[in-house]
């Protein structure tokens, strides 16, 4: 007869659980019997599964089965400090996706990550690339296994926060699209942003001067000596439209532009009211031209502001063929 998590309860299957405990509190009691732990891990809802991640009476192969979804559970699971001291090879024990999971985590421990990135598998590399707090030598190392190709994984690195500057300067000859990436990292220094436009500015794809005057590392002086910015009013302007104390009103009067690049500034600011995103829209739409790159640049200044009315962001999913 199956067994079912009513007839464990009715059997009296915990040990100082009383029956009328709620399902919750035996989902996380320490105390409750593991094979009942064991079945609302399979029956219960979203919570309950969340607290059984978390109990340290859980069995172990359920707590693996259970870290897909609940990874963090995992880690703060008070069993889990003891597993890695009872298994020196942890990382090597848990099933592939429950480890990728963990991958993700901001706490999980730094060696396995470092397991990861020594195994021959794409999957765990981008699982470490993805965690923003991965060391810099990691990064180097996920870089190097890259082969210096375009592809997600060393893209993952140029947009992670850890990433040194000497590795920024390597990888953003790589290719172009590597160093958008790049550009588009707030840790990227002026002196890579310099490098970029160097090597990229005379490419006749105008995103990277676009993206280099949009960085917040750019003041309004560098502006004007990066030639981002057509006069230091506009470079002022820009600076103003980047920084985060500046106010709803004075984006309004900001937007007041037809330089596209202060328009995507004001676009991006937390504090740029609904209906001005709204009307630089239409002016930059009455205005298109076919350039791919910085139509996805426009595209995700638009869509990444929580202002943005649900009408302009269901105009905007027309255009994802961009």
């Amino acid at each position: 007869m199956e067994v079912t998590t009513g007839r464990l309860i009715a059997d009296k299957t915990t040990t100082t659980v009383n029956l009328g405990t709620s399902a919750a509190q035996m989902a996380s009691n320490p105390n409750t019997d593991p094979q009942l732990l064991r079945q609302i891990a399979t029956e219960a809802d979203w919570e309950q599964r969340r607290l059984v991640a978390n109990n340290p009476n859980t069995p172990v192969d359920v707590l693996w089965q259970l870290g897909i979804d609940f990874p963090e559970a995992i880690l703060d699971n008070a069993i889990f400090a003891l597993l890695q001291l009872e298994h020196l090879h942890l990382a090597a024990e848990i099933p592939h996706s429950t480890l990728t999971s963990l991958l993700q985590c901001e706490r999980v421990p730094r060696n396995f990550m470092e397991y990861a990135v020594s195994q021959q598998d794409y999957s765990l590399w981008l699982a470490v690339a993805y965690n923003p707090h991965t060391p810099s030598a990691l990064l180097a190392n996920l870089a190097q296994k890259s082969r210096h190709q375009d592809r997600e994984l060393i893209r993952a690195v140029a947009a992670h926060p850890q990433t040194s500057i000497d590795l920024f300067t390597e990888i953003i000859n790589i290719g172009a699209n590597v160093a958008q990436v790049v550009a588009e990292n707030a840790q990227a220094s002026v002196a890579v942003l310099a490098q970029i436009l160097t090597k990229y500015r005379q490419t006749n794809v105008p995103i990277f001067t676009t993206l280099v005057a949009l960085h917040p590392q750019i003041t309004a002086r560098l502006a004007l000596q990066m030639s981002l910015a057509p006069d230091e009013g506009a470079a002022r302007s820009l600076w103003l439209a980047k920084q985060i104390t500046t106010e709803s009103h004075q984006l309004v009067e900001l937007a007041q532009t037809e330089w596209q690049v202060l328009q995507l500034a004001v676009v991006r600011h937390p504090q740029t009211p609904s209906s001005t995103i709204d009307r630089i829209w239409h002016q930059i739409w009455a205005t298109y031209t076919a350039h791919s790159q910085l139509d996805r640049l426009i595209y995700d200044s638009f869509v990444s502001n929580a202002n943005t009315s649900p009408q302009l962001r269901s105009e905007l999913r027309k255009l994802l063929k961009w």
